[in-house]
């Protein structure tokens, strides 16, 4: 009889735990992630040049292959040849635009962006659109030669340098947009903005958070400076199932993609807000703003600093100055 009663409790735990779980995931569905916006617009691109870092994957390859879609020639700039040559095939297998081609970069070397940067300038005639998409979580803490800590590298320092360096080109082609992806993140973020290398952060996930703190910070930035013409504007795309999220411990992982997969977006719709802010034309003059779900968002209370921006801004530059 104790047995029974033992069990039919344990049952009536485990339901109610199992129902207590649905509303969690659920409501953080609501709070994170309530729509799943679209790109509506028909913009084409033809004559327009998109350059998509981390394009061969996720929502990079989806969004260069909407913007292949609509007509652009599109550079996928990635460190993964292999991985890349085949998203080229794909791309154009399904948009039937060849003009889409891969460029080697590796945003944990400041000397292969400005390798890249130095050919890109040299071969390519404009540049309209540059998406600062490729990032990453997750690593363990390691210091780049460069004097980087690696996720704040690639994740920020890397494309903030990348950028730079293309100015010109994107100046020369405007109108023309900076895209750059990233994350809600910053709400859990512990910047000091003494620490933009992030050498002295602790924990994987405060690492991956401050980069995506920066990531807005520097769009503001940008949008201050850059000229009338170039647009900057950052973005949440959602919580998506990619590959970022390879390099977690197994049993993590498994049960967060678990739990994405079922309620959350797919790479095509993480993808929309990117595609949005690169092709939306009354957004030609639309710069320094957060958006999610093609709409603008509230920014975290640091991106309302001047002083702050501009201090990041200033330390960013003299870290990626050669």
């Amino acid at each position: 009889m104790f047995f029974y009663l033992l069990l039919f409790y344990l049952l009536k735990f485990i339901f109610y735990f199992t129902i207590l779980f649905i509303v969690i995931i659920l409501g953080l569905k609501l709070w994170l992630d309530p729509i799943k916006g679209v790109c509506k617009c028909k913009t084409k691109l033809h004559g327009k040049t998109a350059l998509v870092t981390g394009g061969n994957a996720g929502i990079g390859l989806e969004t260069a292959r909407d913007l292949a879609r609509r007509g652009a020639r599109v550079i996928i700039a990635s460190r993964d040849n292999k991985k890349s040559a085949a998203a080229v095939e794909d791309i154009i297998a399904t948009t039937k635009n060849p003009n889409v081609e891969y460029r080697h970069l590796d945003l944990s070397k400041f000397k292969s962006i400005r390798r890249f940067c130095e050919e890109f300038n040299d071969n390519e005639e404009r540049l309209d659109i540059l998406v600062n998409n490729a990032g990453c979580a997750g690593l363990k803490k390691k210091t780049t030669k460069d004097g980087i800590e690696l996720v704040t590298q690639i994740n920020y320092l890397g494309p903030f340098l990348l950028t730079n360096l293309l100015l010109k080109k994107l100046t020369d082609s405007k109108p023309s947009r900076i895209v750059i992806v990233s994350s809600y993140a910053w709400f859990m973020s512990k910047f000091v903005p003494e620490d933009v290398a992030g050498l002295n952060t602790k924990g994987k996930w405060t690492r991956y958070c401050n980069t995506k703190l920066c990531n807005v910070l520097w769009a503001k930035a940008l949008a201050k400076k850059l000229p009338q013409g170039v647009t900057a504007n950052s973005l949440y795309p959602g919580v998506v199932k990619t590959d970022i999220f390879d390099r977690m411990p197994a049993i993590p992982r498994k049960v967060l993609l678990a739990v994405i997969k079922v309620l959350f977006k797919t790479a095509k719709e993480g993808a929309q807000t990117s595609i949005h802010l690169s092709v939306a034309p009354e957004l030609e003059d639309t710069s320094g703003k957060y958006y999610a779900d093609c709409r603008p968002s509230a920014v975290p209370k640091e991106a309302k600093d001047d002083e702050l921006i501009e201090k990041v801004w200033r330390e960013s530059v003299r870290l990626t100055r050669s």
